[in-house]
């Protein structure tokens, strides 16, 4: 995967540059954590050193797939949907690339972390929402969903659980492409 764009590298993250991993949610088929990245994604290239800057210690998801004693290809599908989709459209959760847990062998994406999934944000601000925001909401919804299935990809899992807010921005972006996959092929 190529990209000119340094805060859209993906790269392998040894496990060794995350701190503070703490266990936050079950999915589905997944077990998500929250982890700080030391010294974070690139950010950008100095032009005086001539090499790729890095933003930092980031806040970040990890996603490890259950049930998965070794690599397999459905596993690999996942990350390859997430890695080609997510970092062509800022629509869907950035992931940044991969890392290993050296103590039981499991693979997991490393993904930008955002505040909050719309179930948990209809929940606080029900009473505050207008119709305008509620239209906006609506509407980047759909518009990540056309970048998917721009992509010859469908989402396959879409609930309010997978769709996440950020504050940073005000944005709406989807999540967990476990499911997604080429338009044509059958879900079984």
């Amino acid at each position: 995967m190529e990209s000119l764009m340094p805060n859209m590298v993906v790269e392998w993250i040894p496990y060794s540059n995350l701190e503070n991993i703490k266990y936050l949610t079950k999915g589905g088929f997944s077990e998500i954590y929250t982890a700080d990245w030391i010294n974070g994604r690139y950010e950008e290239w100095d032009f005086e050193k001539k090499q790729l800057e890095r933003l930092g210690t980031s806040k970040i998801i990890l996603k490890r797939l259950e049930n998965v004693e070794s690599v397999n290809k459905s596993w690999f599908e996942e990350a390859k949907s997430h890695l080609t989709i997510s970092n062509k459209w800022a629509e869907v959760v950035q992931c940044y690339g991969l890392t290993q847990n050296p103590s039981n062998g499991n693979y997991m994406l490393v993904m930008y972390k955002l505040n909050m999934d719309l179930r948990k944000y209809l929940q606080q601000n029900h009473n505050k929402l207008t119709w305008k925001r509620r239209i906006n909401i609506t509407y980047e919804i759909i518009r990540a969903l056309y970048f998917i299935h721009d992509e010859k990809a469908i989402h396959r899992d879409l609930h309010s659980g997978n769709i996440l807010y950020s504050q940073l921005d005000n944005s709406w972006c989807i999540s967990d492409l476990g499911f997604c996959g080429p338009a044509d092929k059958s879900s079984t």
